[in-house]
């Protein structure tokens, strides 16, 4: 006899149904009085959720149904149940995707080395410098070179590689050519172009093309024969004493003067005019001062530069200082090498 039934038997399908509704887990007095049914007097976890959800899987017979209580009074499931079944059933799965998911490369778990062989993820930073070796390479062979290793390199016995030395450049060597006259020639055994020759090894003199006597004309009509010749990379000028010292027309000078600048410069040399030194005669201070000045004004024109040696040699009144000439015109070796030291100055100023 039942308890709750008052004594009737136990009832199946509908019946039984109608009896659970009667059945109350909590006697309380208010809930008898307003009749109020309770479907789920006592709430569960979520554990037991889950083992009802899997519960809810197996199948069940309306015998064994009023026992769990899974038929409503009307004796159909109660919807209620069936959600928390459905619920469970979803939670499991999810549950058991997650499990799944961890467990796979890439998932949730996070391994505490990364293989060799699988390439490092992006934004992935190795900790240990060997790590990054093994990377690397795979399978290193004995054939490997020792200083492809780190523990090679980091050896204290193994000597780095000397760096060669670069052999500079040796300087380059310009050769030069003297036009003049007797100024230029003499002395015989050291005029001021040899001079300027051992005043600097980048200096080669290749020709000394000064004749005593000559004016700018004659030098004009040496050029093929005695610069042109030599192919050199600058030529010196220093002439037109002659020419003012004669009386020649000076404009005729410079005219030849210039036919000279421009043959030089369409062979590609480098021009350099000089200017005609002073006289003893007072007389001739005016007509030399004139000259060096259309001599340089052509310079300018051509933008040569013109080395000025007359100052070096003259007194404030433009005539010779005597220790720099033996006759009022050519030079002494003293006033030779002040020519020389004058020229080289000017040359090596420019990079020469």
């Amino acid at each position: 006899m039942s308890p709750l039934t008052g004594g009737s038997k136990p009832k199946h399908g509908a019946d039984a149904g109608k009896a659970l509704a009667r059945q109350m887990a909590h006697f309380s007095p208010k809930v008898i009085q307003t009749k109020r049914r309770m479907a789920h007097p006592v709430r569960k976890g979520v554990l037991a959720s889950v083992r009802n959800g899997f519960t809810g899987l197996l199948p069940i017979d309306n015998a064994s149904a009023p026992t769990r209580g899974y038929i409503d009074s009307s004796g159909q499931y109660s919807t209620t149940r069936r959600r928390r079944r459905e619920f469970a059933v979803v939670l499991a799965l999810l549950v058991v995707a997650a499990v799944v998911s961890a467990s796979l490369p890439g998932g949730w778990a996070t391994p505490e080395s990364t293989s060799s062989s699988g390439p490092l993820g992006a934004g992935q930073a190795s900790q240990d410098p060997t790590d990054v070796a093994s990377l690397i390479s795979e399978d290193p062979s004995p054939t490997d070179s020792p200083s492809d290793s780190p523990s090679a390199s980091a050896s204290p016995t193994a000597k780095p590689t000397p760096t060669p030395k670069k052999t500079p450049t040796p300087p380059k060597v310009y050769t030069f050519v003297a036009l003049g006259d007797s100024l230029t020639a003499w002395p015989a055994t050291d005029p001021w172009p040899t001079r300027l020759d051992a005043e600097d090894t980048r200096l080669h003199l290749a020709h000394n093309a000064g004749v005593p006597g000559d004016r700018v004309v004659d030098m004009l009509a040496r050029m093929d024969k005695d610069v042109f010749a030599y192919n050199p990379d600058v030529l010196l000028i220093l002439g037109g004493t002659n020419d003012i010292g004669k009386g020649f027309s000076q404009a005729t000078a410079i005219a030849n003067m210039k036919t000279i600048i421009i043959a030089a410069k369409a062979r590609k040399i480098r021009v350099y005019l000089i200017t005609i030194p002073p006289d003893s005669y007072s007389r001739m201070a005016g007509p030399i001062d004139a000259y060096n000045a259309a001599l340089t004004n052509l310079g300018n024109a051509y933008r040569l530069v013109v080395i000025n040696i007359h100052d070096v040699l003259s007194t404030t009144s433009g005539v010779y200082q005597k220790k720099y000439t033996v006759d009022g015109v050519h030079f002494t070796s003293l006033g030779t090498q002040v020519v020389a030291n004058t020229i080289y100055a000017r040359l090596h100023h420019l990079g020469y």
